[in-house]
């Protein structure tokens, strides 16, 4: 750790409000103390229940050190079945494709931002002393390329460690030899897959009595875009593979014999733990992200996958009126404490304003219940704020649609934003929506503990048919209210 450039970024943290100075000590005492190779891949998470210290304020610390170039952000796009890291992103937009194939587990993979893209924090270069060398050691390769979050069971562990054949590291146009007996109908050995996981790139080798007679010498060759042959059935029998590194990089072989169905059934029988963690998801809806990273260059072609989003769009009734009425220094005043309360507590609820129109908002959440939570908040506050104004003679009323389901991040007046139907049916949701009320979709008042939470509110329900405009049939939507004389609960 390069301790002058280290003092000066928690130096430069201590100027942000916002962060708590309790958190920034623990952390810095953290980091000081721990080693830079275990600094390359930090879970905001698991260092918040490490150091006694919230979630939030431990996403907020990290967003804010990449800020001022402590960290990197490392989106780590995993494997759910094995935990491989299959790529590291530093940017948003580097993510480009709909999938992406682990090939240790022979597997394709969404790129969904809700539960396969990490994001991590690497300590910046510039603070780095020495850089590891991940191929060291098989042990050093595995911490390297699998991400700790997924904890093996002691039984999953003992099976894998049974298939590995050998590991090598290849320096360019290096070659090795192995020598594999492949067999049929036993628990290892029908297999034999040559893996670089360092380049994503794998070659399979069958056994299969119905094969045509080959070579007991068999090469393969890795290069820039892969392995040939890619796979290969062959007879049962001793072979001898030539391994060459055709490519430019240093490279580790991993040479092992699995079988998928027993591996299936292990991953079954003793299930993978996986530790919570920070995805893209939930980094898209943290507000200190949106406010220090607005500016963040994406290119216009960003187009990511969210399967869950829950979408918030408010307006103000009485805004109009009240700048005729009071004139503009005293409306501007009220509006913009309106925006103070709801921005508070977007941020309360783990969420983040995505943008603002007039006196509206759009804002988003990782689950509908905290989406819900904050809108009975805001009216909850709006209230308040409208006793102090009462008295000289304003109000403003709030109006709430929330919406759950799948988007897609895109970038838009080189902004991160949403677009789809989802988006489109809470805007729609939301112009249904009089003053002091919530409005929302079927999916988010069949989320999880909602219906539970809305009677506890107090709330009144009332279930509705509605046309919106760009649904082609009549939506089912609910309307929370307070107003005892509409119709009954529900």
């Amino acid at each position: 750790m390069k301790e002058e450039i280290f003092h000066q970024k928690f130096t430069n943290l201590r100027t942000f409000p916002i962060l708590n100075p309790e958190v920034l000590k623990k952390a810095e005492q953290t980091i000081r103390s721990t080693d830079d190779w275990k600094l390359t891949r930090i879970n905001p998470i698991s260092f918040a229940k490490k150091n006694n210290i919230g979630t939030d304020e431990s996403i907020d610390f990290f967003v804010h050190a990449t800020k001022v170039g402590l960290f990197d952000f490392a989106y780590n796009l995993l494997c759910p079945l094995c935990g491989g890291i299959v790529h590291t992103h530093h940017k948003l937009d580097q993510i480009q494709n709909e999938t992406f194939h682990c090939v240790v587990c022979n597997f394709v993979v969404p790129t969904l931002l809700d539960d396969q893209v990490e994001v991590a924090f690497e300590l910046h270069p510039s603070l780095v002393e020495k850089i590891k060398d991940p191929f060291l050691s098989l042990e050093d390769y595995y911490s390297h390329f699998f991400s700790p979050n997924y904890i093996k069971t002691p039984e999953l562990l003992t099976w894998i460690k049974k298939t590995i054949f050998g590991f090598y590291v290849l320096e360019p146009e290096k070659q090795t030899e192995v020598e594999v007996e492949l067999t049929t109908g036993q628990d290892i050995g029908e297999m034999l897959q040559i893996v670089c996981i360092d380049r994503n790139a794998a070659s399979f080798f069958t056994a299969d009595e119905t094969a045509p007679n080959s070579d007991s010498n068999q090469i393969v060759d890795l290069l820039e875009t892969g392995f040939l042959p890619s796979e290969k059935k062959v007879k049962p029998g001793k072979y001898k593979f030539t391994i060459n590194n055709r490519s430019r990089w240093r490279v580790g072989i991993q040479v092992i014999t699995p079988n998928s169905k027993i591996l299936k059934r292990i991953y079954d029988s003793y299930p993978t733990k996986v530790e919570p963690f920070l995805t893209a998801k939930m980094l898209l809806n943290n507000q200190s992200f949106r406010d220090l990273f607005r500016v963040q260059r994406l290119s216009a072609d960003l187009n990511l996958n969210v399967k869950s989003l829950t979408i918030m769009f408010t307006d103000l009734r009485g805004s109009t009126e009240m700048y005729d009425q009071a004139g503009d220094i005293l409306a501007y005043k009220l509006v913009q404490e309106h925006f103070h309360i709801l921005t508070e507590t977007v941020r309360e609820y783990k969420g983040a304003i995505v943008k603002t129109m007039g006196d509206a908002i759009m804002a988003t959440f990782s689950t509908p219940m905290e989406g819900l939570l904050a809108s009975l908040e805001m009216l909850k506050k709006i209230d308040t704020m409208n006793q102090t104004w009462k008295s000289e003679g304003y109000e403003v009323g709030l109006k709430v649609g929330l919406n759950e389901g799948s988007a897609l991040a895109v970038v838009n007046d080189e902004r991160l934003d949403y677009f789809g139907q989802s988006v489109n049916i809470a805007a729609r949701v939301q112009g249904l929506a009089s003053s002091g009320e919530i409005w929302i979709s079927e999916s988010v008042w069949d989320a999880p503990g909602t219906q539970a939470e809305i009677k506890k509110s107090g709330y009144n329900i009332e279930k509705l048919s509605a046309r919106l405009k760009g649904v082609g049939t009549p939506a089912t939507v609910f309307k929370l209210f307070q107003k005892s004389t509409s119709a009954p609960s529900i």
